[in-house]
């Protein structure tokens, strides 16, 4: 800790001295070869989003560097795997015009014990200019949608609420389908599915349920119907993520078309009834409308409990579908066995009336019957496992333990996670 904040106050001594209008940033190391990257295809005349032509500023001139002093004309010598440039040397300097002066972007790499700092340098030529942070803002933003994160399934994440450290980790498609959700009527996931396909109609949908209900699988599926249309990045983002919503709405505008999936969306929000999140939830809400203004920005929310979620934020105009989880219907008991299991005989066993009665009746969830097939897979079942009495005899000793810990966390306060 005592090298890194040695580093730290050397960087902001330098910035100090050269002026007002310099300006340094530390970004982890995808972030920075990102930027990098965006400012050398600039000044190679790549093709880039928006055109060149189009955008508030432009690249005058790029070198590298060897050693202080000494510049080279950039060398690329091939392409990460997010289809980043990558350069000779890690050092790089750029010179850009932006509102009419010139700025130069410089890109360090300070090596220490504790690890590498990866920095971008913005210095003005005029020692009053006041636009480097707005312009690093914007080269970073830019600079992520023309990188190998567009049209990816992204998960946002931060070490700390800062909109300088967002991360973002390249994940692989779910392997689910709408096909494996088990609901009577899909008929809203297909409308959703669709509208993200054209491009044509935002929607923004709200997911209801206990946990295990299976909320989680079903944003899963659609995630991987949607991904299937070029052109559409996905984010997942979760109450963990360590980012402020209106963070999350501000990075997720960059990649539009977008889909952004927001589980426990009330942990994020806040509440009126919290006098200490009033002003989260205040700004969730102006980033929330900003978010849902434009027809290719989409949206899906999950809760536990509509109650926990303000009323000001689930009102009609900000969702439009409030959809509600709950037990699982007993006609797609064997369909989740057999999924599961792999095994017909086993799914077969799910038809039996006595079996299907008392599941229904105890109206257990997707993850419950889950939960009673990977017990039922055990070895020391493996002959017993087909016969009516033990299936009923261990829903019971299920039902049992999960009614014993819900008891132990009510007492103790505690709130379960959603682990479907």
């Amino acid at each position: 800790m005592k090298r890194l904040r040695e580093t730290k106050e050397r960087l902001e001594d330098v910035a100090k001295r050269i002026g007002v209008g310099a300006y340094y940033r530390t970004v982890p190391y995808e972030i920075f070869q990102t930027v990098k990257s965006y400012l050398l295809k600039l000044y190679m005349g790549y093709e880039v989003n928006p055109p060149a032509n189009e955008l508030p500023f432009s690249v005058e001139d790029a070198f590298s560097y060897v050693k202080p002093g000494f510049l080279t004309l950039p060398m690329v010598v091939g392409f990460d795997p997010l289809d980043n440039y990558t350069s000779s040397e890690q050092s790089f300097l750029a010179i850009v015009r932006y509102i009419n002066k010139r700025y130069y972007i410089s890109f360090s790499t300070i090596e220490e014990r504790v690890g590498n700092f990866y920095v971008i340098f913005v210095v003005g030529e005029d020692p009053e200019e006041l636009y480097s942070i707005e312009l690093t803002n914007l080269l970073i933003k830019l600079a992520i949608r023309n990188s190998g994160y567009y049209g990816k399934f992204l998960k946002f994440s931060s070490p700390a609420d800062n909109i300088e450290k967002v991360k973002f980790k390249v994940l692989p498609p779910p392997n689910l389908t709408l096909d494996d959700i088990y609901l009577k009527d899909k008929s809203d996931l297909e409308d959703f599915v669709e509208a993200v396909k054209r491009k044509n109609q935002g929607l923004r949908y709200l997911f209801v349920g206990e946990p295990g209900t299976g909320k989680t699988d079903t944003v899963k599926a659609i995630i991987a119907e949607c991904l299937k249309s070029n052109g559409i990045t996905v984010i997942e983002v979760d109450a963990g993520c360590g980012i402020s919503l209106n963070h999350v709405f501000e990075y997720a505008e960059i990649f539009s078309p977008v889909l952004l999936c927001i589980d426990d969306i009330d942990l994020l929000v806040g509440s009126r009834e919290n006098p200490f999140k009033a002003r989260e939830l205040s700004s969730a809400l102006q980033a929330l409308d900003g978010f849902i203004e434009k027809d290719d920005h989409y949206l899906i929310a999950t809760t536990n409990d509509r109650r926990l979620v303000d009323f000001a934020l689930r009102r009609p105009g900000r969702f439009d579908l409030i959809m509600e989880f709950s037990e699982l219907d007993p006609e797609f008991y064997p369909n989740l066995v057999l999924r599961e299991s792999k095994d017909e005989r086993l799914s077969e066993m799910f038809k039996d009336e006595k079996i299907r009665r008392k599941l229904s009746n105890l109206k257990v969830t997707g993850a419950f019957i889950v939960t009673l097939v990977k017990h039922l897979l055990k070895p020391r079942y493996e002959e017993t496992r087909y016969e009516p009495n033990t299936v009923l005899a261990l829903i019971d000793k299920l039902q049992t333990s999960f009614k014993q810990e819900v008891k132990k966390e009510e007492k103790l306060g505690f709130v379960g996670g959603d682990n479907e």
